[in-house]
C-alpha cells in the first residue's frame, strides 16, 4: 500500500482527501506545518508527498518542497494550491525558467477533486523514475 504524506493545513479539506486517498488504497501521514512535515517525511518515509505551497502564514510549502528536494532527491512532490493566485508577473516568469524554484513533479490548481487527486498519486507513482 503506497504511503502519501498529506501537508496542508486546511483541516476541512485535509479530511475529504484523506477519505479519497484511503478510499483509493493508500496510507495517509498528516502534517499542517513545514516542521511536521518535515518530521513526519523523516519517520514515515512516504512514497510520494502532497504538498500545499501556502503554509506557516505565508508561501513556505515552496521552501519546503526545496527542502524536500535537498534531502529526499527521488521522493515525487504533488504540489496543490492556489498559490499562483498571489505570484508576481516575475515570480511566474522566474518559475519558467528555473527548474529547482518548485521542483514538484505534479502542480494542480485548487479546487481539485479528492477523486481526481487520488488518480493523479497512482499515475505519479506509476510513471518510470
Amino acid at each position: 500500500m503506497p504511503r502519501i504524506l498529506l501537508v496542508d493545513d486546511d483541516t476541512e479539506l485535509v479530511a475529504r482527501n484523506v477519505d479519497a486517498l484511503v478510499a483509493g488504497g493508500f496510507a495517509v501521514a498528516v502534517a499542517g506545518t513545514t516542521a511536521g512535515a518535515l518530521d513526519a517525511a523523516r519517520r514515515d518515509r512516504p512514497d510520494a508527498v502532497v504538498l500545499e505551497a501556502m503554509l506557516d502564514g505565508g508561501m513556505a510549502g515552496f521552501d519546503l518542497a526545496r527542502m524536500f528536494a535537498r534531502e529526499f532527491p527521488t521522493l515525487p512532490l504533488l504540489m496543490v494550491t492556489r498559490a499562483d493566485e498571489h505570484l508576481t508577473a516575475a515570480q511566474r516568469k522566474g518559475q519558467d525558467r528555473d527548474g529547482g524554484w518548485m521542483p514538484v513533479a505534479r502542480y494542480l490548481a485548487k479546487p481539485v477533486m479528492p477523486e481526481v487527486l487520488a488518480y493523479e498519486l497512482g499515475h505519479l507513482l506509476h510513471e518510470p523514475g
